[in-house]
């Protein structure tokens, strides 16, 4: 897999791997929900995972993107990104499915410690 490709997928990855079936409420339970936009949430992360500290660098990436279709919510575009990566690098196609909810604000962010360790 290509670098940049890789920090989409990773991107993704980050953005759904807090999820918790267990909690039925939104958005406690996680998920793919836009929150690496947050600087906390991104600090988390680049803490306890420092091999992807390329986030930052994806997350600018796909910045302009949102500007221009600013509809499209982060937790769809995360996902999307992630997506067309492994495709372009000749993983499979992924149907995808549109609607996600982003969280409005930094305290929406799951606790830290949700992620699976490496």
């Amino acid at each position: 897999m290509r670098p940049f490709p890789l920090k989409q997928v990773r991107l993704g990855w980050h953005d759904a791997g807090t999820y918790n079936k267990n909690i039925e409420e939104w958005p406690l339970r996680g998920g793919a929900n836009g929150n690496l936009r947050f600087e906390i949430e991104l600090k988390q992360t680049l803490s306890s995972q420092s091999s992807f500290s390329g986030l930052v660098n994806a997350l600018k990436l796909l910045q302009p993107i949102k500007d221009k279709y600013s509809g499209v919510t982060y937790a769809d575009l995360f996902q999307l990104a992630s997506a067309t990566a492994m495709e372009e690098a000749g993983g499979p196609k992924f149907p995808m499915k549109y609607g996600r909810v982003d969280v409005s604000e930094p305290e929406q962010c799951p606790e830290e410690g949700r992620l699976p360790g490496k």
